[in-house]
C-alpha cells in the first residue's frame, strides 16, 4: 500500500510541477497554491464542530492540501462524506 501511495504521489507531483512550469511566476504560484490548500484544510477543521466533518491532519492529507491545493482538500472532503474515509 505504501508503494502505491508513493507512486501516486510521484505522478501527481510531476503533473503539478509541469503545470506550474507553464506559469509566468512558478514559485509564487506554487506558494500561493500551497498556502490556499493548507488554509482550506485548516478552515474545514475549524468549522468541524458545526459541520461534524473532520479531516485528520497527517502526512497524506497535508500532501494533498499542499500539492493539489483547494481541489485536493475538496476531494478529501468528498471521500470523507461519501466513503466515511
Amino acid at each position: 500500500m505504501n508503494i502505491l501511495f508513493l507512486a501516486c504521489a510521484i505522478i501527481i507531483s510531476i503533473g503539478v510541477i509541469y503545470g506550474l512550469s507553464l506559469a509566468n511566476r512558478p514559485y509564487l504560484t506554487a506558494l500561493k497554491s500551497s498556502i490556499s490548500g493548507l488554509a482550506a484544510l485548516l478552515l474545514i477543521n475549524t468549522v468541524s464542530s458545526a459541520t461534524g466533518c473532520y479531516i485528520a491532519i497527517n502526512s497524506r492529507t497535508v500532501f494533498m492540501a499542499t500539492v493539489l491545493s483547494v481541489p485536493g482538500v475538496l476531494a478529501l472532503l468528498v471521500m470523507k462524506i461519501l466513503f466515511h474515509y
